[in-house]
């Protein structure tokens, strides 16, 4: 299917998406925050992005504009972090999913592709749900949570900030980003359970013991993206046919 974005259709084609029965959105957020010397500092939100036109396009369903600043904690001071206060972040995530169910999309389905932006989406979206009865519904994905099948499948390896998977994301969407000759073996560190350091000793995260350098193979990398998105494809629909059952929508 042709990829839909929101913020290209005129008012007009957006009241014909829904009067033609589209009640779906896919809304990508991220953040700014170090990845390394060899990815940007958006990878974040191109990673989340990525993945939300790769469903669009298979689903038929609308891409919005992506939120790219979050609340980014532990990198926040390397060159070009910015952090949106969690309080801040929680009512602006409210604000614009309130104005999507009020455009008229029943359904937002959110593409997330940083960490520190978790908790706060999670405590709002259930915040939201508490004002109705399964007329409105709302589903976080946390892309690189659902990753592990396809890392073992194309790499043999875990992942980690940084490293294996969130590069071959931005490998697979935004190639030109990503410098492998930049890459700096020295600034990985490995999370120590009981150690906390702030900010962050290195900008490239491992977190248990092992091998999760960057592979800079491209057709490696498009075949990791197909398959966490045809995981991600097949969870969704999972959800959606039991959220419609059990609210008695559907059969």
């Amino acid at each position: 299917m042709a990829l839909v974005r929101l913020d290209e259709l005129t008012y007009p084609q957006v009241r014909r998406l829904l009067d033609e029965g589209t009640d779906t959105l896919l809304w990508p957020v991220g953040t700014l925050e170090a990845h390394g010397r060899h990815s940007p500092i958006g990878t974040d939100s191109f990673c989340a992005e990525g993945i939300a036109c790769r469903l669009g396009e298979r689903t038929g369903w609308p891409v919005a504009p992506t939120l790219g600043y979050g609340v980014t904690t532990g990198l926040v001071a390397y060159p070009g972090g910015v952090r949106i206060d969690k309080e801040l972040y929680g009512r602006l995530v409210r604000t614009i999913l309130e104005n999507f169910l009020r455009i008229g999309f029943r359904r937002v389905v959110i593409i997330n592709g940083h960490g520190g932006n978790t908790e706060t989406i999670s405590a709002v979206m259930k915040e939201m749900i508490t004002e109705d009865r399964g007329n409105r519904h709302l589903i976080l994905i946390d892309w690189w949570q659902l990753d592990g099948p396809a890392l073992e499948a194309v790499y043999g390896r875990k992942g980690g900030h940084a490293a294996l998977d969130e590069t071959a994301c931005v490998l697979a969407f935004r190639p030109e980003l990503v410098d492998p000759d930049a890459l700096e073996p020295s600034e990985v560190t490995t999370i120590t359970p009981g150690v906390v350091a702030a900010p962050y000793s290195a900008a490239v995260i491992l977190y248990e013991e092992g091998d999760s350098t960057p592979d800079f193979d491209p057709d490696k990398a498009g075949r990791f993206v197909t398959m966490v998105t045809d995981r991600i494809e097949a969870i969704l629909a999972d959800e959606v046919e039991q959220f419609e059952r059990s609210f008695g929508k559907k059969g």
